[in-house]
C-alpha cells in the first residue's frame, strides 16, 4: 500500500488550550495513524500548521515537547496574550489519582497532571468560587523528595499504553517528565537534567539509568530507599533494585551500566 501524503499549510500566532479531560495527538491528520501523546485539562499549545480542508490542525506543546496532530473539534482556541500569561504564571496541577470541576454547567474529571490556572496569591480562594473535588499543589514550588515519591506511587499499576499519558495508560517516553512536572520539574527522556550522583549515595527521589555500552538508556527508575525502586516496564511496578537490573539487561541481551542522577533541588 502506497504511504498516505498528505498537505499542511503552516499558521504562526495562534494558540490553543486543551478543555477536554484528555486530548489524543495523533502521528498524521487521521485516526488510523499513531497515537504520539495526550495532552490534559488545561495543557496550552501553539497551533503551527493546518490541512487544507481545516479538519486538523498540527500543534505543539513547549512543556512537553509535544508534537503532532488534533482535530478541527477538539481545538480551542485563546489569544496570544493569554498563552504567554499561561505560560509564564503559576498555575494548581492536580496531584490526586482523580479531580473534578465544574465547567460549562457539569462535572469535568481531571486526570494528574491536569492544569488549573489559578495561582495560589489569587485575591479570592478559587476553590470557594469554582466547583473543584481532588488536590492540587502550586507548579511553582518544587517537591520535596517525599512528596515526588508520593505523587509518583499514585500511578502504580498504570498499564502500558503506546502513546499514553494519563493514568488509565502510560507510555515510557511520557511517564517520569510527567511525575516530575507534577512535581514542579521539568525533564524530557532524551535529555535528562541534573547532577551525576555516586549510586552508593543515591537518596530517595533519585533516578536511575540503565545504559548499554552504546550509551543508550535501556530503562530508568525512580529511587524509593531500601533498594528498591519505581519503574514501568508491561505497567507502572514497585521492584528490588537488583531485580530491575536483571530483568533490563535480560530483555535487552547485554550488559549494561548503572548511572544515577539527582534532580531534586
Amino acid at each position: 500500500m502506497p504511504k498516505e501524503k498528505f498537505k499542511e499549510w503552516p499558521l504562526i500566532d495562534a494558540f490553543g488550550i486543551c478543555r477536554l479531560s484528555i486530548l489524543p495527538v495523533y502521528a498524521a491528520p487521521t485516526f488510523d495513524s499513531a497515537l504520539v501523546s495526550q495532552l490534559l485539562f488545561g495543557e496550552c499549545y501553539q497551533v503551527v500548521a493546518l490541512t487544507p480542508d481545516r479538519k486538523w490542525f498540527k500543534i505543539h506543546q513547549e512543556d512537553s515537547h509535544i508534537l503532532g496532530w488534533i482535530t478541527s473539534e477538539s481545538l480551542k482556541e485563546i489569544p496570544a496574550a493569554d498563552y504567554a500569561r499561561f505560560s509564564t504564571s503559576d498555575y494548581q496541577v492536580v496531584n490526586s489519582p482523580f479531580a473534578a470541576i465544574e465547567y460549562l454547567g457539569t462535572n469535568l474529571y481531571l486526570l494528574p497532571g491536569s492544569r488549573l490556572h489559578f495561582s495560589e496569591i489569587e485575591l479570592f480562594n478559587w476553590k470557594d468560587h469554582v466547583g473543584f473535588t481532588g488536590s492540587v499543589r502550586s507548579h511553582i514550588v518544587k517537591a520535596s523528595r517525599e512528596e515526588l515519591i508520593d505523587i509518583a506511587l499514585k500511578f502504580l499499576n498504570t498499564p502500558f499504553q503506546s502513546g499514553g499519558r494519563g493514568i488509565f495508560g502510560m507510555d515510557h517516553t511520557w511517564f517520569f517528565p510527567l511525575i516530575f512536572a507534577i512535581g514542579g520539574y521539568a525533564i524530557a527522556m532524551d535529555k535528562i537534567p541534573g547532577a551525576k550522583v555516586d549510586p552508593e549515595s543515591i537518596l530517595p527521589g533519585d533516578l536511575l539509568l540503565l545504559k548499554g555500552f552504546d550509551g543508550q538508556v535501556q530503562s530508568v527508575s525512580i529511587y524509593l530507599g531500601a533498594d528498591e525502586v519505581l519503574w514501568m516496564q508491561n505497567k507502572v511496578m514497585v521492584s528490588d533494585s537488583y531485580e530491575w537490573e536483571r530483568i533490563v539487561t535480560n530483555n535487552f541481551a547485554q550488559e549494561a551500566v548503572c548511572e544515577a542522577k539527582s534532580i531534586l533541588e
